[in-house]
């Protein structure tokens, strides 16, 4: 019989704790705002009963044009990345953060994921931008780069009660992938895969 994992049963047992009944009903209510957001508005039973009754099916989708204009507005111009340092001393320094943010910014086009964030954020109730290290890049030697999480793949500490969850005890991401995808992600972990 296998050994069991303690860590393993600690996240389960935090994943579980944030997969309660209103993480559940805000997935729920959240892709029914998306499907409106993709004018995906009738089900295929008001679209049989409107049909029955010799009534139109199209609608006519006020919400995705005010989304796209609300994105074109926020992501118009590029953002100016600037540091201050605490002393006269440091803007040498403060200058050299502001260059490194704006190179990872233009690297991981910066503006399309943040557009998607905020389609997310208006469509689904929340987007999210994340910052991480991608060690194949640079010929191998990393980069920092910014990536886009999926809403529907994070579960939040559910007691946390900052927006920007600043307060939560932990976040946790959970991607389910085909195991031959999981093979390629992880080639030198192969045999523990398969078991």
């Amino acid at each position: 019989m296998a050994k069991r994992n303690k860590t393993v049963d600690k996240v389960r047992q935090l994943f579980n704790a944030a997969n309660g009944s209103h993480r559940i009903s805000w997935e729920r209510a959240s892709q029914q705002g998306y499907n409106f957001y993709l004018d995906n508005q009738l089900t295929q039973t008001e679209k049989n009963e409107l049909e029955s009754r010799g009534m139109p099916t199209f609608t006519i989708n006020r919400i995705t044009p005010v989304i796209e204009m609300l994105v074109f507005y926020a992501t118009a111009s590029r953002p100016r990345w600037q540091a201050v340092g605490r002393e006269g001393s440091d803007t040498d320094i403060a200058t050299l953060f502001a260059d490194v943010a704006s190179y990872v910014w233009e690297m991981s086009n910066g503006g399309a994921l943040y557009a998607n964030a905020i389609t997310d954020a208006c469509a689904k109730g929340i987007g999210y931008l994340m910052v991480d290290v991608d060690p194949d890049m640079d010929h191998g030697m990393g980069e920092v780069v910014i990536k886009q999480i999926e809403p529907y793949d994070v579960w939040v500490d559910p007691k946390s009660r900052d927006p920007l969850f600043q307060d939560a005890s932990y976040i946790i991401m959970r991607k389910i992938l085909p195991r031959e995808q999981f093979l390629r992600l992880f080639p030198d972990d192969k045999r523990k895969i398969k078991k």
